[in-house]
C-alpha cells in the first residue's frame, strides 16, 4: 500500500485543487496483479477523510469466478 499527496495548486479553474491518492496492490491466486486506487482532492469542505479510504480499503476482498 501507498499513499502520496500533491500540492501547490494554482486555486483556478474547476480542476485546481491539490490531491491525495492510496494505491493498495497485490497478487490473487492466479498470480495476476492487481490493485485498488482513491483518488480525491484535499482541503476541501467534503474531501473524504483518511480514516473513511482506510475503511474502504479494508473492504476488498478476493472472490471465486469471472467478472
Amino acid at each position: 500500500m501507498a499513499t502520496a499527496t500533491s500540492t501547490g495548486a494554482d486555486g483556478t479553474g474547476r480542476c485546481a485543487y491539490d490531491g491525495k491518492a492510496t494505491a493498495f496492490a497485490f497478487e490473487n491466486p492466479a498470480g495476476e496483479t492487481l490493485s485498488w486506487t482513491f483518488v480525491g482532492v484535499r482541503g476541501v469542505d467534503d474531501e473524504v477523510p483518511e480514516p473513511t479510504v482506510r475503511k474502504i480499503l479494508g473492504t476488498v476482498r478476493l472472490v471465486d469466478g469471472a467478472p
